[in-house]
């Protein structure tokens, strides 16, 4: 009997292990976007919050209330704290979303957090839970995404 033998495939070269994919500068300037907004919806109910707790305390010194209640202490510890939540939520937004080298937007957007709350705190303190102006907001969350297309990850 004869033998046949069963042609194989020729080899073939192994593919090089796949980098991972850079997303254009729209693609993330539109991470940035959506990572901005809840960014500003999660720091702002912090904020106003915080914010409360401080008219509480201003109420409750001019009433009489007893030395220990600082409302000093809660109005800058709203601030501060919305401050970092504002950084930790862009950070870790982006990297979920497999953005790296974040660390511009997160600056750009801890310092102009910032800075927006205290031009426009006035705004928040006239009632309780108040919101801030919308047009401050709106150039906020827009300066913060644009600085999310400034640094892109390198291809190695």
């Amino acid at each position: 009997m004869p033998t046949t033998t069963r042609p194989t495939a020729p080899p073939t070269a192994s593919a090089p292990a796949a980098s991972p994919a850079r997303s254009a500068p729209a693609v993330r300037v539109g991470k940035g976007f959506l990572v901005t907004v809840v960014a500003v919806a999660l720091s702002h109910v912090i904020l106003s919050d915080g914010l409360f707790v401080s008219l509480v305390g201003q109420a409750a010194t001019n009433m009489g209330a007893g030395p220990g209640y600082s409302s000093d202490v809660s109005f800058t510890s709203a601030v501060v704290n919305t401050t970092l939540t504002m950084a930790l939520v862009l950070w870790v937004g982006m990297r979920l979303l497999r953005e790296r080298r974040v660390y511009v937007m997160v600056l750009v957007g801890a310092v102009g957090w910032f800075l927006t709350v205290m031009a426009n705190v006035d705004a928040l303190l006239e009632r309780a839970y108040g919101l801030l102006p919308l047009a401050p907001m709106a150039l906020f969350v827009l300066v913060t995404a644009l600085t999310a297309g400034l640094l892109r990850p390198v291809r190695r």
